[in-house]
């Protein structure tokens, strides 16, 4: 009996392989998300969260003998973080599957698991210029270790806890900064990151802050790039759902689509937990 490929039966597996590729990329490659504090969804009525933002309080003073202390309002103002709805579509056909010497239903898997990943990183970049300070040495100028020092101190200065700062910048940007620590004989200090979507990204640790690059990171038409240092405190994300893989059969294409698609949504919390830095992004 011939060797013949039954797409029915075999569905399942195909099935199976595909979604286990897509999520296992998804959860590797979504670096951002890792950094940032999330918000569960899932389940929930709606597409909107309100997250309850609290005031920080002003300084005190000493208490005279008998005096009585006033009110503070310590009432919390909400941040709302609309989730929305990303997908991506592929097709994938009967001839394909039976000839093609590789995993094309895994391959599949891992383009589309990547493409929303990717997604998710950038709804999170783009809201770094809408941090409260600016540390960078301006556009089309060279970040350096000292900027990223600058934003630090900065952070510091607006009381933000220095245990879990990151720092996100684009290759080239963290390129520059790994040379010019490298030339001035300094060096990056280890860190735990230790899972893979860590290790992959991490440059290592400088000044307590943990830095990352990111592709994610968008460079302008004149190669300039805003990166950020933050507390996770700073940015919030919602997942409304996480990643999700439907297949549906096409009978006259001879083959099924395969649709890749979550919801998310993420915006600032406190800017004052974020400095950006803007630099150039040119090698």
């Amino acid at each position: 009996m011939a060797n013949e490929y039954d797409l029915d039966n075999a569905r399942g597996e195909i099935f199976e392989n595909m979604t286990q590729a897509a999520q296992f990329t998804f959860n590797e490659n979504a670096l951002l998300r890792n950094l940032v504090t999330v918000y569960d969804m899932v389940g929930t009525p709606g597409m909107t969260a309100s997250v309850p933002v609290y005031p920080k309080m002003g300084a005190l003073s000493a208490l005279a003998a008998g005096a009585d202390l006033s009110n503070t309002d310590v009432s919390a103002d909400a941040v709302d973080i609309a989730a929305a709805e990303f997908g991506a579509m592929a097709t994938i056909q009967d001839i394909v599957l039976e000839s093609s010497p590789t995993a094309v239903a895994q391959d599949t898997g891992r383009v589309l698991g990547d493409g929303i990943a990717q997604a998710m990183d950038e709804v999170i970049v783009d809201l770094f210029t809408s941090a409260g300070s600016e540390a960078g040495p301006g556009a089309g100028n060279e970040i350096t270790a000292d900027h990223i020092l600058k934003a630090a101190a900065t952070l510091r200065n607006n009381s933000v806890p220095m245990q879990g700062l990151v720092g996100v910048l684009s290759p080239f940007q963290a390129y520059n900064v790994k040379k010019t620590l490298v030339n001035a004989g300094g060096s990056f200090s280890n860190s735990d990151a230790s899972n893979r979507v860590g290790s992959e990204y991490f440059i290592g640790r400088l000044f307590g802050i943990d830095l990352y690059e990111s592709a994610s990171v968008d460079v302008d038409g004149s190669d300039d790039a805003i990166a950020a240092v933050f507390h996770p405190a700073a940015i919030g994300m919602v997942m409304k759902r996480d990643l999700r893989i439907a297949t549906e059969r096409d009978e006259s294409l001879r083959g099924f689509e395969v649709v890749a698609s979550a919801a998310f949504g993420a915006a600032i919390l406190d800017a004052n937990k974020i400095v950006k830095i803007t630099g150039d992004a040119a090698v």
